[in-house]
């Protein structure tokens, strides 16, 4: 709460750190038979998190759908739910560059192999939301 107070007074709002990607929610996630973590849907070209290497989900050449990383850890706090993606990132600030664990769905010589991938993501500033961009469902 201090935090934010202090945030208040001194810019008039609160800045929050971010990844900057967009996401599918959890509910949608479990649909799809994703039964932890948050499934990325899109990661900015040119953003941090697509330099650090994240992956977003894609439709490839012959039409198929690739699914993209799923994050599970950000730092030491498990990650099940948006929910606790958003929380984990509030213990950071814009600027800290943070280890993000992601499972990875990967096709190799016929079958999919999931492997777990530690990425260091710098974090952005949610005043960046502010700027135009392409109109994406939700972005953290």
């Amino acid at each position: 709460v201090k935090y934010i107070v202090d945030t208040l007074i001194r810019d008039g709002k609160v800045v929050r750190p971010i990844l900057g990607i967009s996401y599918l929610e959890s509910k949608q996630a479990r649909a799809l038979g994703i039964g932890r973590g948050v499934l990325v849907l899109e990661v900015p070209e040119g953003s941090p998190a697509e330099k650090a290497g994240l992956k977003g989900t894609r439709r490839t050449e012959t039409g198929l759908v690739e699914i993209g990383d799923i994050i599970i850890q950000v730092g030491d706090v498990i990650i099940n739910t948006e929910a606790n993606l958003f929380q984990a990132l509030e213990s950071f600030s814009p600027g800290d560059t943070v280890p993000i664990k992601v499972l990875r769905i990967e096709a190799v010589a016929d079958a999919l192999v999931q492997k777990e991938v530690t990425l260091s993501i710098p974090l952005q500033s949610s005043d960046v939301l502010e700027q135009p961009m392409p109109s994406l469902r939700y972005y953290q």
